[in-house]
């Protein structure tokens, strides 16, 4: 059963690179979300190990404490490797073989473990998508697949930018090669958000709805596996973008989760949980902790279906995304 306004699962993400990352399980109890997506877990300065933002540790214990809370609240987690800064794995990692994929495979299925996470989220933004036939790509689509074939219960989620228009042929390229890997992705979430050029007014809900509908005839054309609307997620950055006059509103949101509730999206999302409240000052622009637009804290995840109260109930974690 859906819940109203959102999508079979709601995981917001939730930057884990903050400056206080020890408050990541109060934030999630207020803001009511059953899943969460923490980000972003990049290669680290010496090279192929895996780190939070390729600065915090891993296994730093403000992180693993506040996972552990959330776990035993019933939350579920989700975790999402590469971004769109710093270097991703794959590319830090390199090498070729059957060796280099086993490696690979391993680092990711290190982190998931140490989480205990039901998905492994991949978000390919910069120059993860530059140079769509390279070793790197082929590289990390086997590694996936591998980390599939070893544990069959590891959902995965592949992000991707998108425009009104939909997906780049980069994009297509890197879910293409994937699917030629033997990856099953259990959805491809669509980054919504950052369209381009300065556009005051622009209605974002109904540009949106405009990405997700052309992404979908993309995709349904790459795959069977990827054409029902329950194989597609939505990630929206709520309130002020990083593009000049582009602000998603509380009734932009609402159009989207309505949108895919009506449609039954597999995910939504929204980048992220810290800026699901209003900003203390003029907000013009985008900010880390506050969305920029004047709305009561956790008004988005509301929106999507969040049951925002204070206090999580204690039930087991459901994420069947």
């Amino acid at each position: 059963m859906q819940p109203p306004g959102g999508s079979r699962v709601y995981s917001p993400y939730v930057d884990v690179t903050l400056a206080a990352p020890f408050q990541l399980a109060t934030v999630a109890d207020d803001g009511g979300a059953r899943s969460l997506t923490l980000a972003f877990v990049t290669a680290d300065a010496g090279g192929c190990q895996p780190a939070w933002g390729g600065q915090t540790p891993i296994l730093a214990a403000p992180v693993v404490q506040a996972a552990s809370r959330l776990r035993a609240a019933g939350v579920a987690l989700r975790i999402s490797f590469g971004g769109a800064r710093g270097q991703e794995l794959a590319e830090a990692c390199g090498g070729a073989g059957s060796a280099a994929i086993g490696r690979l495979a391993s680092t990711y299925a290190a982190v998931l473990d140490a989480y205990h996470a039901v998905a492994a989220d991949f978000d390919l933004e910069g120059t993860a998508l530059l140079h769509p036939a390279t070793a790197t790509v082929a590289l990390r689509a086997a590694a996936i697949a591998r980390l599939q074939a070893q544990d069959p219960r590891v959902a995965v989620t592949v992000s991707l930018p998108v425009s009104p228009g939909g997906l780049s042929p980069a994009a297509l390229a890197a879910v293409r090669a994937m699917l030629a890997a033997g990856v099953r992705p259990r959805s491809v979430n669509l980054l919504a958000m950052d369209y381009g050029a300065a556009a005051d007014g622009r209605d974002m809900g109904a540009e949106t709805i405009l990405a997700l509908r052309a992404a979908h005839r993309q995709l349904g054309q790459l795959a069977a596996a990827l054409s029902p609307w329950s194989a597609l997620g939505v990630t929206v950055m709520v309130g002020v973008n990083d593009i000049s006059g582009e602000v998603l509103t509380l009734n932009d949101a609402r159009a989207v989760a309505t949108f895919a509730t009506r449609h039954g999206l597999g995910l939504t999302s929204i980048w992220s949980l810290a800026r699901d409240n209003p900003c203390p000052g003029s907000g013009a622009a985008a900010e880390p902790t506050c969305s920029g637009v004047v709305e009561p804290p956790y008004a988005f995840s509301r929106a999507f279906g969040a049951n925002s109260k204070t206090g999580v109930p204690e039930r087991l974690a459901v994420d069947t995304s």
